[in-house]
């Protein structure tokens, strides 16, 4: 089954036929690649959120059709027929442990798969191998997962969404709220199912550092469009429209634009640490050099 994702000329206008209509994807075409680890980014409003959202139609479009696996989804396109998708796409939404709801951890694990008809024993299996995938130890499975810290609670609900064993996994904003090394931690996970599972990654972030360490490609939204598409390296050539963009450049790149402005003459703004000491070893090496 093709696993392409593509959008053909979408757009989603929240409130339609009323005063107060707007678009919130405005005739946006793009295609995602299957087995990609894909970032999408842009400042507060610019449709990151709506546009992950059609691709399990948690909302249908109001012009336009999208495909995923071969399946078209368009306004007409009836719940009933979404089922089966929904299962391929797995979306993991900012602070999922607010969905937790089940007394202890492997139930609300099961939750996902029940829903989707397996039995009570094919849904253990399924929730034991998610705990595992997680790095959720099995003495947990009984605890009310109520009663765990907040890395691990995310861990839970995004378990629930990996027992379906979905294809395409979306995560919205997946680190909110936790320390650095919850985030590392989280991101590592997407990153071991991308390598690993060659699971489909779609990352919403703010976290441009997350985009150049773990995404492949990048998707830049404003205004319901998608301005740019191309790889980290792409998108973050130009600081100044990214600045433009209301956007960040990665750590690097912005300690890299400071020392450019202070005098230092840097070849081409970095992505990286590694990337920015590279690039400091090789002008050090290079000024050696002409002393010499």
């Amino acid at each position: 089954m093709d696993q392409e994702i593509s959008f053909n000329q979408v757009t989603h206008t929240y409130q339609a036929d009323t005063p107060f209509a707007q678009n919130a994807l405005d005739k946006v075409s793009l295609k995602i690649a299957p087995n990609s680890f894909t970032a999408i980014i842009g400042h507060t409003g610019s449709g990151k959120s709506t546009l992950v959202q059609h691709i399990n139609a948690l909302l249908k479009s109001t012009f336009g059709e999208i495909e995923v696996y071969g399946r078209q989804i368009t306004p007409s396109t009836t719940n009933k027929n979404l089922k089966q998708l929904r299962k391929h796409v797995g979306m993991v939404f900012q602070f999922p442990e607010k969905q937790l709801f089940e007394e202890s951890v492997i139930k609300d694990i099961m939750f996902g798969p029940k829903n989707y008809g397996a039995s009570d024993a094919d849904a253990e299996k399924s929730a034991v191998k998610a705990m595992k995938l997680v790095g959720l130890d099995a003495s947990l499975r009984d605890q009310s997962p109520f009663d765990l810290s907040g890395g691990q609670m995310r861990r839970v609900a995004i378990a629930g969404v990996l027992a379906m064993n979905p294809e395409i996994l979306i995560l919205d904003e997946p680190t909110a709220g936790l320390d650095p090394h919850g985030h590392k931690e989280i991101m590592d996970l997407a990153q071991g199912l991308h390598d690993h599972r060659n699971m489909t990654i779609i990352l919403v972030t703010h976290q441009m550092d997350d985009v150049v360490d773990y995404a492949s490609d990048v998707i830049v939204m404003d205004r319901g469009q998608v301005v740019k598409h191309g790889t980290p390296s792409q998108i973050f050539a130009d600081p100044k429209w990214v600045y433009k963009m209301h956007l960040d450049l990665p750590s690097s790149g912005e300690f890299a634009t400071r020392l450019i402005r202070a005098g230092v003459p840097l070849e081409k703004t970095p992505l990286t640490i590694e990337n920015l000491a590279d690039e400091i070893v090789h002008l050090i090496q290079g000024g050696n050099h002409t002393d010499e």
